[in-house]
């Protein structure tokens, strides 16, 4: 089971998917299961089930049917027992206990999967090992998530583009949303998977290493070092694991083997996200102990050895084979600055939906290892991410550079690492696959800030000119002012009138970028993605862009520019949405600075004369 169960003031029925972070190494061999059927199973029979509670043996503890609770489910029953020894009738029902094994009569009954958070006895559902044993267990091709792409909103700081337009002294544009990505499942279990996660999401603060996934299942536990030694094997109630990070942290879900049939594993009992086909990692782990809760007990164990791979979640349990185990992704963090330099490497998990957010726990996690987010620290970092599946991106990775400032600066940073990946994972036009992504990252006390006070030069220039320029004034956190002199260079094509300069963080402008059309940017292809990905958005690059409001007409999306007044008139009658947009930036230059930047300046620019000229390509 897997969540809802360390909610804090939550009650009733918690179906608990008895699994947590972070299996066993036993001999080898089981042979085909000798099942009880469901329609055999009495109130009050007597049985056991294995499991471990402690290190790599399988115990037993005693199992009695209260009932069977027919069709529970479509198509499915459970099978409700109480179970006792080893401390349950105490403790209850431990999360990593899910996928237990039940004999009664000596045959397989199920698998245990399901408790209640707070029950005041021992009691577990268990899922019919008809259900389980009916899975399928061979390879076959991981199912294509349909998520919803991140937004190019969610690239952007919250509030950054409104705050900008409220300077320029427009309305702020149409609404967008704005801050982490919403990937469905994904999101909902990575985000609270550790505490730095949830936080980053704006949640509640959890115990190391616990997460929850949606209601309806629970598990928990905490990551550590286990058993790898050679020919490591499952058998049933052996503890299992799936690893989701490996290396220099280890981070996984956890559970028990119910049966084992030559190299084919039934597993849980219950969904971990009851994505269908899929391939993970299938790993023995190593049980350190059992905590009692009042609410729901848990058990607290390590990963070990790699021994094959999960091929499918469903309803009724995972199950995989024996053997190989499937590609990881190699994650590089490396830290300069602070008392020393450090440098730590990680596989994650290859999955479309989960990798984001397993690639953001690697570097948080590795950033908290020389103090906390709530320094006074500035964070500037490069990412590099390498992909396969398309020509363009193979010859040119995709980089990322920025900088984060102050308390929460690296949870910050979260949606900057985030939704880059999973805007290329989730791509509408093919898949891609993530090869190895690398960063590196210099962190540097105090913090370096800055903000923009304000922005002075002619108020009107020649448009035959051609060239702008101007002072930004600028005051350091406890620093004295700076002033600082850009050149704007000004376009052959510029009509003279009434035009806007802003000064502002590169950050700014790109957030202003996304929303100047009205919506968001379109990202109907890999090329559109890309387009947008590779625009730079760091804090501590100063901007000087020229800014005129409206200008063109945005159909469908796209911003056409230029157009005659006949073919505009028809647009917008073939095309009723079609509008002009927020802004127009004609141009603009930047200019590196040793601080993060915030704030913006602006003043009005009347540009006269006559316009040197009219480039062609300026037309849509």
């Amino acid at each position: 089971m897997l969540n809802n169960l360390l909610t804090p003031g939550r009650t009733g029925l918690r179906a608990l998917m008895i699994g947590i972070f972070c299996g066993v190494v036993m001999p080898a061999g089981a042979v085909r299961a000798q099942v009880m059927p469901v329609g055999s199973i009495e109130q009050g029979m007597k049985g056991y089930g294995l499991t471990v509670f402690r290190g790599g043996r399988i115990d037993t503890f005693a199992v009695t049917v209260v009932g069977v609770q027919e069709r529970s489910r479509v198509d499915g029953n459970m099978i409700l027992v109480d179970v006792a020894g080893h401390g349950l009738e105490t403790s209850g029902i431990a999360q990593g206990m899910s996928g237990s094994p039940i004999f009664l009569n000596g045959r397989l009954a199920g698998a245990l999967a399901f408790g209640w958070g707070g029950s005041l006895r021992p009691l577990a559902g268990v899922t019919p090992a008809g259900e389980m044993l009916a899975l399928p267990t061979d390879e076959v091709a991981p199912a294509v998530v349909k998520l919803a792409v991140p937004g190019p909103g969610q690239l952007v700081a919250p509030g950054a583009a409104d705050q900008l337009a409220r300077v320029l002294g427009w309305d702020a544009p149409a609404d967008i949303p704005y801050g982490l990505p919403g990937w469905p499942a994904a999101d909902r279990v990575l985000k609270e998977m550790a505490p730095e996660l949830d936080a980053a999401a704006g949640g509640r603060s959890w115990p190391t290493g616990w997460f929850q996934v949606p209601p309806g299942r629970q598990g928990a536990g905490a990551a550590g070092g286990g058993d790898r030694s050679p020919g490591a094997r499952l058998v049933p109630g052996a503890a299992c694991a799936i690893p989701l990070v490996m290396g220099d942290a280890l981070l996984g879900v956890i559970g028990t083997t119910t049966w084992v049939e030559g190299d084919d594993v039934f597993m849980m009992g219950h969904p971990f996200l009851q994505r269908g086909p899929v391939r993970w990692p299938l790993a023995t782990a190593k049980v350190l102990t059992v905590l009692p809760s009042r609410q729901m007990s848990f058990k607290m164990a390590g990963i070990g050895s790699l021994v094959g791979t999960v091929y499918h979640d469903q309803r009724a349990g995972l199950t995989g084979r024996l053997g190989p185990a499937p590609r990881m992704i190699p994650v590089a963090v490396n830290i300069t600055g602070g008392d020393d330099d450090r440098a730590y490497t990680f596989q994650v998990a290859d999955d479309q939906a989960l990798a984001p957010s397993l690639v953001f726990w690697c570097l948080y996690n590795s950033l908290l290892v020389g103090g906390d987010d709530a320094s006074q620290q500035t964070i500037r970092y490069r990412l590099v991410s390498r992909w396969r599946g398309d020509p363009g991106l193979e010859a040119r990775p995709l980089e990322l550079e920025g900088v984060a400032v102050g308390p929460g600066g690296a949870r910050g940073l979260a949606a900057a690492w985030m939704a880059p990946l999973a805007m290329l994972l989730n791509n509408p036009e093919r898949p891609l696959v993530l090869e190895d992504v690398r960063a590196e990252v210099a962190v540097s006390r105090p913090v370096s800030a800055a903000l923009i006070t304000d922005l002075d030069g002619p108020r009107e220039v020649e448009v035959a000119g051609g060239r702008l320029v101007c002072r930004v004034q600028l005051q350091p956190r406890r620093e004295a002012s700076r002033s600082l002199e850009v050149t704007l260079d000004l376009p052959d094509y510029l009509r003279p009138g009434p035009y806007r300069l802003v000064a502002a963080s590169e950050a700014a402008l790109f957030a202003l970028e996304v929303k100047r059309l009205g919506s968001e940017p379109r990202t109907d292809t890999l090329a559109d993605v890309l387009k947008l990905l590779r625009m730079p958005r760091s804090a501590d690059k100063l901007t000087v862009a020229l800014v005129a409001q409206g200008g063109g007409l945005v159909v469908r999306g796209r911003e056409m520019r230029s157009l005659p007044g006949s073919k505009a008139r028809l647009l917008k009658i073939a095309d009723p949405e079609a509008r002009p947009p927020v802004a127009w930036i004609p141009a603009r230059t930047t200019v590196p600075v040793a601080w993060a930047l915030d704030g913006a300046a602006v003043m009005d620019v009347n540009l006269v004369g006559q316009a040197r000229g009219f480039q062609a390509h300026t037309r849509p």
